[in-house]
């Protein structure tokens, strides 16, 4: 029977128990500005804590630096590439997991909530926001209309899960009103937890469903950071999880490399070497 890993960024990734399987498809699930401890035990999250007293969790994960731009810089590139703050107009360029993902043959594409449609380059747009889009913040994705096109609105998910036109690796961005920390103006402080929750609730439930979970497949939960100066959000997987570390603020972090084991477990030998990114610079 397959196993659920939960982590608070929130892992969950689907294992055997021994070997370790081959993964064909990874969800990585982005929240907002959580730390461990304001998820565990909450109860506005059951969803969350049912998933991290049923499965497991990683409680030494962290974020990199505040705010949230930069963080997601870090997902997908293993370092902030020099990014700081959360202007939209930022642009970085350089070597990231998609394009190794690309060159391993490997599929991906990226879901965002409320994105005006596929391949755009808005900066905001109702509850969207381009600064949790780091695919499009990317240099080497905007320049090209294919990467561009990867890019698309969270709602050709349910398409594409019912139809099985599933990419090796799906990065899962939900708007302001369903990423825990978004706008006040969408709901309370508790409402947007329990939305958050009953969103992450609605699409694991969903993929746990389909085919291609049976197949060999992991989910991913994490936050981007936590809402104080101490970043712990949590991260995990089974086994251990590798990482890098920086200094920062006098004190260690672990760089979102989450990714990195479940890259190892794919079918093509090739693909272990995405997340293998240059040193971690400081902000």
């Amino acid at each position: 029977m397959p196993r659920l890993l939960f982590l608070p960024p929130l892992l969950l990734t689907a294992a055997l128990a021994a070997p370790a399987p081959t993964l064909q498809h990874v969800f990585v699930f982005v929240l907002e500005n959580h730390s461990l401890k304001s998820v565990i035990g909450n109860p506005n999250l059951p969803t969350l804590n049912r998933l991290a007293s049923t499965y497991g969790y990683a409680a030494n994960y962290t974020g990199v630096v505040h705010p949230s731009l930069p963080n997601y810089v870090a997902m997908i590139a293993g370092d902030t590439m020099g990014m700081a703050g959360d202007n939209p107009e930022q642009r970085f360029s350089g070597d990231h997991l998609a394009l190794q993902l690309e060159t391993a043959g490997l599929s991906w594409r990226g879901y965002m909530q409320g994105l005006p449609k596929a391949g755009s380059t808005a900066n905001y747009a109702g509850n969207y926001g381009k600064k949790h889009n780091p695919f499009m913040l990317s240099a080497e994705t905007v320049g090209s209309e294919a990467r561009r096109m990867n890019v698309v609105p969270y709602e050709q998910f349910g398409t594409d899960l019912a139809s099985g036109n599933i990419p090796n690796f799906a990065f899962l961005v939900p708007d302001l009103c369903h990423d825990m920390h978004g706008a006040l103006k969408c709901l309370s402080r508790a409402a947007l937890d329990r939305t958050g929750d009953a969103f992450i609730g609605t699409w694991t439930q969903k993929i746990m469903a389909s085919g291609v979970w049976k197949s060999g497949a992991a989910i991913v939960i994490t936050f981007d950071e936590g809402a104080v100066a101490i970043r712990q959000v949590g991260a995990g997987a089974s086994p251990p999880l590798s990482s890098r570390r920086t200094a920062h603020a006098e004190r260690s972090v672990r760089w979102p490399t989450t990714i990195t084991r479940c890259c190892e477990r794919w079918k093509r030998a090739s693909a272990c070497r995405c997340c293998a990114v240059p040193k971690p610079r400081r902000p």
